[in-house]
């Protein structure tokens, strides 16, 4: 299938994305990665050559990492930007409508997708993050906060304190980390401290979803799996997946086990249009 690499400008910022062309009128899906990763970390999970016989693939580096622009300031990295380079980006393709795959920082944006872009979805895809409270607790606050302090010493210290704490990280995890922009990647880690939404936009949120998580996911948060459930458990028209026994990073990596349930609700979705 063809494959395409393009850059668009969505009010000034510079978003790269990835196209696997697909069969003709099959559906789109748009892929959002997690923190610190990018559409790299898709196609070494194997996720494009797996789906890309039966769907368009879109792949987005996600402002801040990858290809994208690397912006320095937290106001740069709010919801409703995030979900404005997405929604760019199938402008960009002519799409009206696509299903949306996000992990971890990606099913973030996706939820907020569902909150502010609904009518350009069929569906979500939410893998291994909640919907953030407005209140942030405060073990998270100080956690985020001292990541970005970290961050912005420098990618080497980040990783250093990693290590630290949970002994030394497998190779293709210290390179892509070490490969991020320490100040935009900081600047994301602090605007995550305005990302909340109420319960009431959740259950608002009407677009058929599915949401994962491994039940032994304890990253970035120690409650990221309960949290996961308990906001899959409020969206009216959302089904809750756990994968038993995964991590968070395991569940990412976890294709040919999430493909066989992504491919069966398109289907289910695709069945009500």
């Amino acid at each position: 299938m063809p494959y395409q690499d393009r850059f668009i400008d969505n009010n000034g910022v510079s978003i790269h994305y990835e196209v696997e062309e697909g069969p003709v009128e099959s559906p789109v899906i748009v892929f959002v990665h997690g923190m610190g990763m990018s559409t790299k970390d898709w196609r070494d999970a194997g996720y494009p050559e797996k789906l890309r016989d039966e769907y368009k693939v879109v792949l987005i580096d996600s402002r801040g990492f990858g290809q994208s622009e690397k912006l320095k300031e937290p106001a740069d990295y709010t919801r409703a930007q995030k979900v404005s380079d997405v929604t760019a980006v199938l402008d960009d393709l002519g799409v009206d409508k696509a299903y949306y795959w996000g992990f971890s920082m990606g099913a973030s944006i996706g939820w907020a997708v569902g909150m502010l872009a609904p009518d350009r979805f069929h569906g979500l895809i939410l893998g291994a993050y909640p919907v953030l409270s407005p209140d942030v607790p405060e073990i998270d606050r100080v956690r985020w906060e001292a990541r970005a302090k970290l961050m912005r010493l420098g990618m080497d210290v980040y990783v250093a304190a990693m290590e630290m704490d949970q002994g030394r990280l497998p190779e293709d995890s210290r390179a892509r980390l070490l490969s991020n922009d320490k100040d935009a990647y900081a600047a994301q880690q602090i605007a995550n401290l305005e990302w909340g939404a109420p319960d009431e936009d959740i259950v608002n949120m009407t677009l058929p979803a599915l949401v994962y998580s491994g039940t032994d996911d304890d990253y970035p948060m120690p409650r990221n799996h309960t949290l996961t459930k308990r906001s899959a458990s409020i969206a009216p028209n959302a089904r809750f997946l756990p994968l038993e026994g995964h991590t968070h990073m395991s569940a990412f990596l976890a294709a040919d086990l999430m493909i066989p349930h992504v491919r069966e609700f398109i289907a289910m979705v695709e069945d009500t249009r």
